[in-house]
């Protein structure tokens, strides 16, 4: 019998054991009943709408957005998960002219508002952003090729380091945890770049990859550095420690992202193909294929799930356990680079 059939039964009894059932009754609803759903946030940079739109998730009703300025690109937040920190990247695309932006834009998560700029003059077209495990906040400039540091981003004005990378076009940044090291996907001159974020006296170390090497991850240990020459699509093992070459491997074409899930296998973004693979961290085999709607530019990885930024301006959600598309929704024109707020 249902929860409504057996109440409406029960007002046929008398007196007290009328009065003890619906009680009981009521008692039992509330302990079967669910707690409300805790509502999840992606923020999400909008680079051709020139801002960060706020969605809510899994739905994706939008709740809010804060208008930064011509072509933000990447986006990071701070350990606390209050501020989130975009690069001004400031021109269309890297071969249109001009110098590029040179803010740092500080964004309040909690307010969806902007909170501050950091002028990072004249250092120009700020593309990635990354923080490690101390909360220190890195800021590549690709047209000067200069890694900045800051160590209380929440309140610095300046940069604590600035680090040269001495290269073409430094586009793509990783960092590892302890934030000791850095590395730069070098567009231009096809080569990775490793530095040191403290000492400029320590000798960069270079590994020439291919035409343009963009998409970039560690392993889960960060023994390993991943790494894929976009337009060929060949995925490269180094050795994160010395950039040795360890395997290699050809993706379904061009590939543009390539992320690590916890549990230390790869997810690469195949533009070409329009596509998924993920991938045995060990052999680099595939292990996995997943058709998309449309190409992702930005894979966004949080836990199990990934959010999926499509060039059909809309977010595919990625269960990763069930290895499927379980949801998704429109955005404003490209999206790219996204956190989440629990």
């Amino acid at each position: 019998m249902s929860l409504i059939n057996r109440r409406q039964g029960l007002w046929t009894l008398a007196g007290g054991a009328l009065a003890a059932t619906v009680i009981g009754t009521r008692a039992a609803a509330q302990i079967l009943a669910k707690p409300a759903a805790k509502m999840e946030t992606l923020a999400v940079v909008e680079k051709n709408e020139g801002g960060v739109a706020f969605y809510a998730v899994p739905g994706g009703k939008r709740v809010g957005v804060v208008p930064l300025g011509t072509q933000p690109h990447e986006i990071v937040a701070d350990p606390t998960g209050r501020y989130a920190f975009v690069g001004d990247y400031g021109v269309e695309s890297w071969k249109a002219p001009g110098v590029g932006g040179h803010r740092v834009w500080v964004i309040d998560l909690e307010k969806r508002t902007l909170a501050r700029t950091i002028d990072l003059t004249p250092f120009g077209r700020l593309h990635a952003v990354r923080m490690d495990s101390k909360g220190r906040l890195y800021v590549l400039s690709e047209k000067d090729s200069v890694l900045a540091r800051f160590d209380t981003p929440q309140t610095d004005n300046a940069p604590a380091r600035l680090v040269p990378v001495n290269g073409a076009r430094s586009h793509y940044l990783v960092i590892r945890r302890d934030g000791s090291r850095g590395y730069v996907a070098d567009t231009l001159s096809g080569a990775v770049i490793m530095v040191d974020t403290d000492d400029v006296g320590v000798a960069p170390v270079r590994q020439h990859i291919g035409v343009a090497p963009e998409a970039m991850t560690l392993s889960a240990d960060e023994h390993m550095l991943f790494v894929i020459d976009r337009p060929s699509g060949t995925l490269h093992a180094l050795d994160a420690t010395s950039l040795t070459r360890r395997m290699q491997r050809t993706m379904r074409g061009e590939a543009v992202r390539i992320v690590t899930q916890t549990d230390g296998k790869l997810i690469v973004s195949n533009t070409q193909d329009k596509s998924l693979s993920r991938l045995n961290p060990t052999t680099l085999a595939e292990e996995d294929y997943l058709p998309l709607p449309a190409a992702a530019p930005g894979l966004n990885i949080v836990g199990d799930t990934v959010y999926a930024s499509l060039q059909n301006d809309r977010v595919a959600i990625v269960d990763l356990r069930a290895w499927k598309i379980v949801g998704g929704f429109a955005t404003g024109s490209a999206p790219d680079s996204a956190v989440l707020m629990r």
